[in-house]
């Protein structure tokens, strides 16, 4: 059997270092531009922080979270909360022509981003860690343990 492999990216996959100028810009890698660009049709970007990173939605996929909570607005008082503070630090953002994103002050000083950074792809969204926060997240992880408790709760996965 002949595998086509797709020539157009559908998620955000892939980790790669940037630093951040003293203006608050960072670049986009190219291969996250491209995503925006093939399967949203915009590089407009929402800006969140989830307190030790910020998390790049493209508009659309924020607009699918925006119509979820619409549709079940939470009950409970830390549901509230939560996406209280969510919208509090929501930013609107789009990618410049050299591919640069502005992250504003505000979401700089509540995830400790200065200089050096890791921008991230989790499949819908895009990740922008501290290095320092990312390497500390990940220095002791037993990546085998965590094969296998994933293999045991998805078996499909066949890891």
């Amino acid at each position: 059997m002949v595998y086509n492999v797709m020539k157009t990216p559908t998620s955000f996959k892939g980790k790669s270092f940037h630093t951040i100028n003293d203006a608050g810009r960072v670049s986009i890698p190219s291969k996250f531009r491209d995503v925006l660009k093939t399967k949203y049709g915009d590089e407009s970007l929402i800006l969140i922080t989830l307190g030790s990173h910020i998390a790049a939605f493209p508009i659309y996929e924020w607009q699918k979270l925006e119509k979820m909570w619409e549709e079940n607005p939470p009950r409970d008082t830390q549901g509230k909360k939560f996406l209280r503070y969510l919208y509090s630090t929501a930013e609107d953002c789009s990618i410049d022509r050299q591919g640069r994103v502005l992250i504003p002050n505000m979401l700089r000083e509540k995830t400790g981003l200065n200089s050096e950074c890791v921008i991230v792809g989790h499949m819908n969204k895009i990740e922008i860690w501290p290095k320092s926060k990312w390497e500390l997240e990940f220095e002791d992880i037993d990546v085998e343990n965590l094969f296998d408790s994933i293999s045991e709760e998805f078996p499909e996965l066949n890891l």
